[in-house]
């Protein structure tokens, strides 16, 4: 299945660890589950690439703070 006319196909990618093509949703959330902020890169992108461009995106809003993060080997 193919995105949306306004999303572009180099958009998506393979990821070879799931055998899943397609798109990668990085999420960040508070301890409560509620969404701070969303990264969907193409598959293939790892999630040590993605994850400093979430946080950095984040924390480029006035007024914002991370205490701690909890985050799997990647």
């Amino acid at each position: 299945m193919d995105g949306a006319d306004t999303v572009t196909g180099d958009s998506r990618g393979y990821d070879g660890a799931k055998s899943r093509d397609g798109r990668k949703r990085h999420i960040l959330t508070d301890t409560l589950g509620l969404l701070l902020e969303v990264t969907v890169t193409a598959a293939n992108v790892h999630d040590s690439v993605a994850a400093p461009d979430l946080l950095e995106r984040f924390m480029a809003a006035p007024g914002r703070l991370l205490k701690l993060v909890w985050a799997d080997s990647a």
